[in-house]
């Protein structure tokens, strides 16, 4: 998997750039993420844990990544319990916002000699 270094080429410009992108969509995928449980939505949750998987991935957050694997299986298994899923979106919410809280000082960082 291609880190945020590999796709920038570790110019401190181009990583400021991608980490707003990451805190935009970050935003979106809390939003989502409310929103499709409120509506018990497994399918459509399986694949937004997905897409963030990908990113978690990209900047090296395994423990976000490793909540998205979760709630992956979760949403996936025949029978899953309520209060099960209720936990596992809620750890995934609070890792979202640390998410969403490093890429924000990502983007603020000045690599400037």
């Amino acid at each position: 998997m291609r880190t945020i270094t590999d796709l920038t080429g570790a110019d401190p410009a181009r990583v400021r750039a991608l980490a707003h992108a990451f805190v935009k969509a970050n935003d979106i995928d809390m939003l989502r993420l409310c929103e499709l449980h409120a509506r018990d939505d497994r399918p459509a949750l399986r694949q937004l844990a997905h897409r963030i998987k990908g990113a978690a991935q990209m900047t090296g957050d395994a423990q976000l990544s490793r909540l998205c694997s979760v709630l992956s299986e979760a949403c996936a298994a025949p029978i899953s319990h309520a209060l099960s899923l209720d936990a596992i979106v809620e750890q995934l919410g609070d890792a979202l916002l640390e998410f969403g809280a490093s890429c924000q000082r990502m983007a603020k960082e000045d690599k400037s000699p």
